[in-house]
């Protein structure tokens, strides 16, 4: 996923792969609101911040031959963007989906994101 910098108040979707260091998941049967983005304020002792948008699965994966990892893009919310949320106001940030399965909650890879205030 690639995602930075994103402006204050960027409200367009993302698109998201959904990968861990050990593992891959297929998002077959999941749905759109068993997924979660989580935002951890790095400047801010990781405070955690979990967004209210929308995720739309776009690629539910496969394990192939060849493999294929699932995608989604996810869609702040009107919230997710008040100057008191991390997407409304500028800071660094690590980033992950968490999807929730069967089995419980997984968080995916994470990136470093930079929300700034450009002109």
């Amino acid at each position: 996923m690639s995602w930075s910098p994103i402006s204050v108040g960027d409200g367009r979707p993302s698109h998201h792969s959904f990968a861990t260091d050990s593992s891959f998941f297929s998002l077959a049967s999941v749905a759109n609101g068993s997924i979660a983005m989580h935002l951890e304020d790095i400047n801010n002792n990781n405070a955690l911040y979990v967004c209210t948008g929308a995720w739309n699965v776009t690629n539910v994966g496969s394990v192939g031959p060849p493999l294929v990892l699932a995608t989604a893009d996810f869609t702040p919310s009107l919230t997710d963007l008040l100057a008191t949320s991390p997407l409304g106001k500028p800071g660094l940030y690590k980033a992950y989906p968490v999807v929730t399965l069967s089995t419980g909650p997984v968080a995916m890879d994470a990136q470093l994101i930079a929300v700034v205030a450009l002109p």
